[in-house]
């Protein structure tokens, strides 16, 4: 299957696709569960993580539910105002953005912020092989006070860990929109609920994708 638009919205879709483009997933997230199993053999989805990476990292969750399906990932950059900008990947798993990025914001700039260190070497691997000069994964802890965000022209944001976690990252933003204007794309439940009612720095975009995902940008007018 070679996924020459990632049309791939289901799980079985987005397997095949992993697998064309050489990912390992599966495997990787196995071989986390078994280490976490072993180190807590009482645990579950919401502990594992915690106990491996001292912050939650869904270990022990399916590969397909963990990460965003190619299909909205393709939407998503459909929405990036400036495509050849830099975007910057918050909680970004395997880095399948970066990837679908390739296709549809080739000019584009993408960093990747994920936890795992299993993850971050696994889609830094793939990058190399696609020749990727434009993209990276790196490791860090997006809740950690030590952590500062890059600078970016469009983030993209998930339920990534607890929802105060989520909050320290919001504030990080807030604090970069006052030197600088940029987009978020924010998917899930608990970061868009958050930003519509607390971030009222934040301007709402209409977009035709709103069933999965919200568009935002600073108030300050794009030119």
């Amino acid at each position: 299957m070679q996924p020459s638009s990632f049309q791939s919205l289901t799980p079985d879709d987005c397997q095949r696709t992993d697998e064309w483009l050489g990912l390992e997933i599966n495997r990787i997230e196995l071989d986390l569960l078994k280490v976490a199993q072993t180190t807590l053999p009482t645990g579950d989805v919401s502990s594992w993580g915690k106990s491996m990476h001292d912050a939650q990292s869904w270990v022990g969750l399916h590969p397909q539910t963990l990460l965003t399906p190619y299909q909205e990932l393709s939407w998503m950059c459909e929405c990036v105002k400036d495509q050849s900008g830099h975007v910057v990947d918050l909680g970004a798993g395997y880095g399948r953005l970066g990837m679908v990025m390739q296709q549809k914001l080739p000019k584009a700039f993408y960093t990747g912020v994920e936890i795992v260190r299993e993850r971050v070497d696994e889609g830094n691997r793939i990058f190399g092989l696609l020749g990727s000069e434009k993209a990276r994964l790196i490791a860090a802890d997006l809740a950690t006070t030590s952590y500062e965000l890059p600078m970016g022209d469009c983030y993209f944001i998930y339920d990534y860990g607890t929802l105060d976690h989520i909050r320290w990252t919001m504030g990080q933003l807030q604090n970069l929109s006052d030197i600088h204007r940029f987009q978020i794309v924010a998917r899930g439940a608990g970061i868009r609920s958050l930003i519509d009612m607390a971030h009222p720095w934040l301007h709402k975009i209409e977009n035709p994708y709103e069933e999965y995902f919200s568009l935002y940008q600073t108030h300050l007018t794009y030119s």
